[in-house]
């Protein structure tokens, strides 16, 4: 399993603002707004919910304003227990399946034993069927690999059974170990690491929004002029549309939160 995820700020940002008060302003559920906020943290794809346009539309004060109230409205949801919770669940859905039952000599051969035991007892019903002599030779065929069996219960062929099981069982635990690493690379046990990851990404991402780039129309939409800004991350091109103010507002949360999880010992 391997599952790159990419959070988005502003898509947090504005889907946390609609659990409140603008949840008629965008169009949207408190609980489709929740939906977002976690999509936006833990999936590999933005999450937008509700009318970015309604945010778009805002004077650049509201939007400030908006930002502000939203983030703190994420950040909430992002520390409660229902978000913790469902951040467990979701981490565990995505994480390797346990360790199978280790296979042991002794339980192959009782299996292969109990398997020839049931054929023998199924030819024994067709018995009156055939001959004696024909019983006889069954019989003794049949007696001949019992020893067979008990000699390869207690010889090498236990040996090399036995060797068999021991790096099979190695190699179980070896990919089952870095599955978990690649897990917790992903998805860490602690979601605070997970935000702080997010918040990291956030930063850096839209460090340096040329707010006077130049748009210009191609297939009926909006697009950069130049094609380096336009090949930019989807985090720097809404920062863009969002405007200077929101997103410095929205930066300066992004460090107080990030600050804040390093108080705490999160890395």
């Amino acid at each position: 399993m391997r599952i790159y995820v990419i959070g988005t700020l502003f898509c947090v940002m504005v889907i946390g603002a609609a659990a409140q008060d603008h949840l008629a302003t965008l169009g949207i559920s408190e609980g489709r707004a929740k939906e977002a906020v976690f999509d936006s943290f833990v999936s590999d794809a933005i999450s937008i919910a509700g009318k970015p346009a309604a945010f778009i539309a805002m004077s650049p004060a509201a939007r400030v304003a908006l930002v502000n109230f939203a983030l703190n409205l994420a950040r909430t949801f992002a520390e409660s227990d229902e978000f913790k919770r469902r951040y467990a669940d979701h981490r565990e859905a995505n994480g390797p399946e346990p360790l199978p039952e280790a296979q042991t000599a002794d339980a192959i051969f009782a299996k292969q034993r109990a398997g020839f035991e049931n054929q023998v007892a199924e030819m024994r019903k067709l018995f009156d069927q055939i001959t004696p002599e024909q019983r006889a030779t069954l019989e003794q065929g049949w007696a001949d690999m019992r020893r067979q069996l008990d000699e390869m219960e207690k010889g090498e062929r236990r040996t090399q059974i036995e060797g068999l099981l021991k790096d099979q069982r190695a190699e179980q635990v070896r990919q089952r170990d870095a599955a978990m690493k690649e897990l917790d690379k992903t998805y860490p046990a602690d979601p605070r690491v997970l935000i702080a990851m997010r918040l990291r990404r956030f930063l850096d991402v839209t460090k340096d929004v040329d707010y006077g780039a130049q748009l210009v129309d191609k297939d009926k939409k909006k697009v950069f002029a130049d094609a380096a800004l336009e090949a930019r991350p989807a985090e720097w091109k809404m920062s863009f549309r969002a405007g200077k103010p929101a997103t410095d507002a929205a930066r300066a949360f992004a460090q107080k939160w990030l600050n804040d999880l390093q108080a705490q010992g999160v890395k």
